[in-house]
């Protein structure tokens, strides 16, 4: 269904003047393909998510072996961490992401939803099974 949505989203878009389109997108923006998805997951899509980790999971004192070979897959593009954790537990992560040469963004976005604080992502679309670490 929210393939249909977003076609539906595209057709209506392009079918519109661009003066119609300047205007839309300067009272509301451009439309968003993925919108939720991208917001539970720190603004990507979930096809290029490696590895992430709940906010809880976040929080605990260890830091994740996952997460670390995650980081070190030649795929990784960048680490994303939730903003509204506390410093001690994004700091961990942004100084092993740092320490491998992965770029690191802290995300502070009142819009974002669900429980996922930190997303080990790619610039593409990647074949992973299991994005979730298990505690």
């Amino acid at each position: 269904m929210n393939k249909d949505l977003d076609k539906e989203i595209i057709c209506n878009w392009t079918q519109k003047s661009e003066l119609e389109r300047t205007i839309a997108a300067g009272i509301g923006g451009a439309p968003e393909i993925k919108r939720e998805e991208k917001l539970q997951f720190l603004g990507v899509f979930k096809e290029r998510v490696l590895k992430y980790l709940t906010k809880q999971q976040v929080v605990e004192e260890k830091i994740y072996q996952e997460i670390i070979t995650a980081l070190q897959d030649k795929r990784t593009a960048k680490l994303l961490i939730d903003g509204d954790l506390p410093f001690k537990a994004r700091e961990k992560y942004r100084q092993k992401a740092q320490e491998l040469g992965v770029n690191y963004t802290i995300i502070f976005d009142s819009d974002l939803k669900g429980e996922v604080g930190l997303v080990v992502a790619s610039d593409y679309a990647v074949e992973v099974d299991d994005i979730c670490v298990s505690s």
